[in-house]
């Protein structure tokens, strides 16, 4: 250890106004600079060499890119769904359904890609009542409310298997720290082979060091989440605001890339950002080809550094509980059974 970082590592011990939560930051921190550059540099090949490695993997099977399927065919045949080491954006307008798009998402990538679910905006009861909803159709309020049918808590009761093979760990903590956060996901990789984490949202995420604009700060955070998702081939999935800027435009108020808060640094950083748009939210109710948008939510592919850019449409329920991609020729009209007796009787 050179005397630099001694000397360093002196004078935040030392320091007699400091607590011991900012002490053991500093410590940490200044350590993790250390190894950070005495890390020697990878050795530079030809590449030729890379290929004759990408060869060996085909006939291996083995997969440096690990693929990670959305559960939507549309989106997957789009973008070739999300891949490890990536960093993807998912932003909306507030109520467009970015939270409930991150638990579809969730429950459609899990059972068979371990995932870090980190809840910042929604508390766990609320976000396992969201869960519960997509799982079984009966809406969020329903279940926040304790006000079923006999039909509905049924359903609910009977969700124990489904829940069991979803490979989700929760957590709602690590707001303010960057690299506790990144301690934390280290340890999760490490003990149950985390392959994706999903962040909800990245607005809300904060560091302990001090920056002079908030700009500069997420520029940090979001540097921070693509190293992490580089340096230990995983999938990092971030919710994200956007600004106001959307509803005043006009025509179909599709959002852009310069949408995103601080989108510089989002935008810079991401390798894919997808945006979720709802069109009869601003009162759209057909599309350009006079097409009822009852129902309709749309992913904006914005990004893709390995894909292709475009959009496609999915279908949520009139209880807004899950996402479904619309079935050729079928009417999206559902109704419930245990409501027929609410139609009078002709006869």
């Amino acid at each position: 250890m050179n005397s630099d970082i001694i000397s360093r590592l002196k004078n935040t011990l030392g320091n007699p106004n400091a607590d011991e939560k900012s002490i053991l930051y500093q410590v940490k921190k200044i350590l993790l600079e250390s190894d950070l550059h005495n890390e020697p540099p990878k050795e530079a090949k030809t590449l030729s060499e890379l290929y004759g490695q990408s060869v060996k993997a085909f006939d291996n099977k083995e997969l440096y890119y690990h693929v990670i399927k959305t559960g939507w065919k549309s989106l997957d045949n789009l973008i070739g769904g999300f891949g490890a080491g990536e960093l993807v954006v998912i932003g909306g307008r507030p109520s467009m359904g970015k939270t409930q798009l991150l638990v579809n998402l969730a429950i459609n990538i899990s059972p068979t890609n371990p995932l870090l679910y980190f809840s910042y905006d929604l508390t766990d009861f609320i976000l396992t009542s969201r869960f519960m909803a997509c799982l079984s159709g009966v809406a969020t309020y329903k279940i926040l409310m304790h006000e079923f049918t006999v039909e509905e808590i049924n359903k609910l009761r009977s969700l124990e298997t489904e829940m069991k093979k979803l490979n989700i760990t929760v957590s709602e903590g690590y707001r303010n720290s960057v690299s506790e956060f990144r301690d934390y996901c280290e340890t999760q990789i490490k003990e149950k082979g985390i392959k994706v984490i999903m962040i909800d949202f990245l607005q809300m995420m904060g560091s302990s060091r001090h920056y002079n604009t908030r700009e500069l700060e997420l520029s940090h955070i979001c540097r921070e989440l693509k190293k992490i998702a580089s340096d230990h081939n995983v999938c990092i999935i971030a919710s994200s605001q956007l600004s106001r800027a959307v509803e005043l435009r006009s025509g179909n108020k599709h959002p852009q890339l310069s949408d995103l808060r601080e989108s510089g640094a989002i935008e810079q950083n991401a390798d894919k950002v997808l945006f979720i748009h709802r069109p009869e939210l601003y009162g759209l109710e057909v599309d350009d080809e006079g097409k009822s948008t009852r129902g309709v939510v749309e992913l904006i592919v914005a990004k893709s550094r390995n894909g292709m850019l475009g959009d496609i449409s999915l279908m949520t329920d009139s209880k807004f509980t899950s996402f479904k991609e619309p079935v050729p020729g079928k009417s999206n009209f559902t109704f419930s059974g245990s409501r027929l007796d609410e139609i009078d009787n002709p006869f």
